[in-house]
């Protein structure tokens, strides 16, 4: 009986263990499944950013509201998609080269006057730096190689109230979708059109605040020039409106071009006239050099609805003969057989003579 009652005993006893053991592997995945991927640090009135504890499971960086004044400590989190930093004392842009998987970047109010040393950010999709230095006179900086490197992957940019004058560094950010650059000193309407107008992802664009939008066709020119745009100053454009108002614009310029130049065409000119259409420049170059080379006036014709344009200098190479030198015809043309109109044909005869093959 003894032996039996201990057998009972193990056996419960392996039963026990087995059950403490699978509680102690749904624990184990329990705690694998709820890793740290969040890292709230803001308003903690720090000065440096810390080093964390499992740098490696962060996704979520929180260190806004701070006192920070320079990025560091950073290297080690490169599963980092979101890091917010603003509202701190930044004065410059570093330490971010390891974050390669970093997708959105949050850099408002702080003192960063240059934005440089984005180079590493192989998949940023949205940079947000609005209100730098907002005591200093001076505006916001472009580094162009960084421009050149986010300009693959950067589809949100938010620059308002940077004290912006000019936007031609925004050329390179090919894939931007959305532009907000909310109080500025951006000034004349023409320049801004021809910059965003080679954007052919931008559908969004808010420049409320700048002193260009209380000039006169402000909206009209910016919607002419740009027919990729669905919504201006937070307004969405109607598709009848844009089409009207992109074909009165193209009938306006290109009467200023034939005013300004007769359309005994130039090289600005020229130039001017494919902007206009969309169209590349080495066509013009070329017809435009093939002038310039044979010493005659550059003029050039538009040939059909693509606006090719080809060189008359090309027509004219070959030179022709003089009238003087052209001898005559060796005997006088044949006299074509006057007829009488009231003669009547006879029945069964040909009106002309059969052809000697079929005698």
């Amino acid at each position: 009986m003894d032996c039996v009652i201990k057998l009972n005993n193990l056996k419960q006893n392996e039963e026990d263990l087995r059950r403490e053991a699978k509680k102690l592997k749904n624990r184990k995945s329990i705690i694998a499944s709820k890793r740290r991927t969040h890292l709230y640090m803001f308003e903690k009135c720090i000065t440096t950013i810390p080093k964390p504890k499992y740098p490696n499971h962060i996704i979520y960086a929180y260190y806004h509201n701070n006192y920070i004044n320079k990025i560091e400590n950073l290297d080690e989190m490169y599963n980092l998609t979101h890091l917010h930093l603003q509202w701190n004392k930044i004065t410059k842009i570093e330490g971010l080269d390891k974050l390669t998987k970093l997708k959105k970047l949050y850099l408002g109010c702080n003192c960063i006057s240059v934005v440089e040393n984005l180079m590493g950010l192989k998949y940023l999709e949205e940079l947000y730096i609005e209100k730098q230095n907002v005591d200093s006179p001076d505006p916001l900086c472009f580094e162009p190689r960084t421009m050149v490197s986010i300009g693959a992957t950067l589809r949100i940019l938010n620059v308002s109230e940077n004290k912006i004058t000019d936007i031609s560094w925004i050329k390179p950010l090919r894939r931007l979708e959305v532009l907000i650059a909310v109080k500025n000193k951006l000034d004349d309407v023409e320049v801004v059109a021809d910059h965003i107008c080679t954007l052919l992802c931008l559908v969004d664009v808010n420049f409320t605040g700048n002193p260009m939008t209380k000039k006169h066709r402000y909206k009209e020119i910016i919607i002419a020039r740009c027919a990729q745009l669905r919504v201006l100053d937070t307004i969405p454009i109607n598709n009848t409106s844009k089409t009207f108002l992109q074909n009165f614009d193209k009938v306006v310029r290109l009467r200023q071009i034939n005013e300004r130049n007769k359309m005994g065409i130039s090289r600005p000119s020229a130039e001017d006239f494919f902007e206009l259409n969309m169209l590349t420049g080495p066509k013009t170059q070329s017809a435009l050099s093939v002038a310039e080379i044979s010493k005659r006036q550059s003029k050039l014709t538009a040939v059909d609805s693509t606006y090719a344009f080809m060189p008359r200098a090309f027509w004219r190479a070959k030179p022709t003969p003089a009238r003087d030198s052209v001898a005559p015809p060796a005997e006088p043309p044949p006299q074509k057989e006057q007829r009488d109109e009231n003669t009547v044909p006879i029945k069964g005869i040909l009106k002309k003579p059969m052809p000697m093959k079929y005698i």
